[in-house]
């Protein structure tokens, strides 16, 4: 039987975790699956174990970043449908069936997002909810769906969402040709975060649709959490703030950006007066988001002549 979901897991020194989220997958029950691991030169023995697993990896000879290995990952393998998973999610063993079935029987889906429960190790009862998916808001800042909420108000009803979130997400492979860009699916000059906000923007720029799917269930041990800037390294926060401009740069339809141009305007205000005060390294974002702006600009009118929705169709989702 032919493959039906391929299984994508971009590592770089993950050696803490990766035995425990490959276990997961091992065990997968009830669908036809591959796993591919691309590892970003690691100096840890996160290959070995890896290899120990009997999984197929690749290894880059330096840190190409998120994007362009899951971008190697994709062109690599001809599966129906892609998950792209984070080395510190594991899985329940009907995940990717769960998955699967949803996709099947709705094909103006082109993604899916399952329950991510937050823990901190292997074994430990989750007491909150990592992720339902992904939000966005009039001000642009992007947000995990239910995070924080205890597991107890998990919405258990599956319901459309923006997108879902790249630690778990599962892609239809004919959305992600869709939406690519001269070939191109997740946006290397990213190198890594807010990649899969951008891949569910331009997604629902060409009319897909995205689900929340609460019977299938991960669990992660996030590093980086809203409200914990201070665990994140210095090329992450830089980033972050970076990437915000990209996304708006690439994503943007005019009548909608001046529709909330007072609350994006005004975030932006409070993520200047933070560099300033308590996070000056960052600055070099702004200065990074200027240099990529002719490309970004390119790929805007790629993104732009090919859409298929009125801005007021997106209001709902901002």
């Amino acid at each position: 039987m032919a493959t039906q979901i391929s299984v994508h897991i971009v590592t770089y020194n993950s050696a803490a975790h990766i035995e425990m989220c490959l276990d997961s997958l091992l065990n997968q029950q009830s669908v036809e699956f591959g796993v591919l691991v691309v590892d970003n030169a690691s100096s840890d023995d996160t290959v070995a174990q890896v290899e120990k697993k009997g999984v197929e990896v690749v290894v880059n000879p330096d840190n190409r970043g998120y994007s362009a290995a899951h971008n190697l990952a994709i062109g690599r393998t001809q599966s129906e449908y892609v998950l792209t998973l984070n080395p510190d999610v594991w899985l329940a063993p009907d995940y990717l069936a769960k998955m699967v079935a949803v996709l099947d029987e709705n094909p103006q889906l082109g993604s899916a997002a399952g329950r991510l429960l937050r823990v901190e190790k292997l074994g430990e009862t989750p007491q909150l909810i990592d992720s339902t998916g992904l939000l966005m808001s009039r001000s642009r800042r992007q947000l995990l769906r239910n995070c924080g909420d205890p597991v107890a108000q998990t919405p258990m009803q599956g319901d459309r969402v923006f997108g879902p979130d790249g630690a778990a997400a599962v892609y239809r492979r004919a959305m992600l040709e869709d939406i690519a860009i001269e070939g191109e699916i997740f946006d290397e000059d990213f190198f890594m975060h807010k990649e899969d906000v951008d891949v569910c923007w331009r997604a629902q720029l060409r009319g897909w649709q995205s689900a929340y799917v609460p019977e299938a269930v991960g669990h992660h041990i996030r590093g980086f959490r809203p409200g914990h800037r201070e665990r994140v390294s210095a090329d992450m926060r830089f980033l972050g703030v970076r990437n915000r401009y990209l996304l708006m740069m690439k994503n943007e339809i005019t009548p909608h950006f001046w529709r909330d141009a007072p609350a994006i305007l005004w975030y932006d205000l409070k993520i200047l007066g933070f560099i300033l005060l308590k996070e000056r390294a960052s600055l070099r974002a702004f200065g990074s988001a200027w240099q990529l702006r002719r490309r970004m600009m390119s790929k805007r009118r790629i993104i732009q002549a090919g859409r298929k929705v009125e801005w007021q169709q997106l209001c709902g989702w901002f």
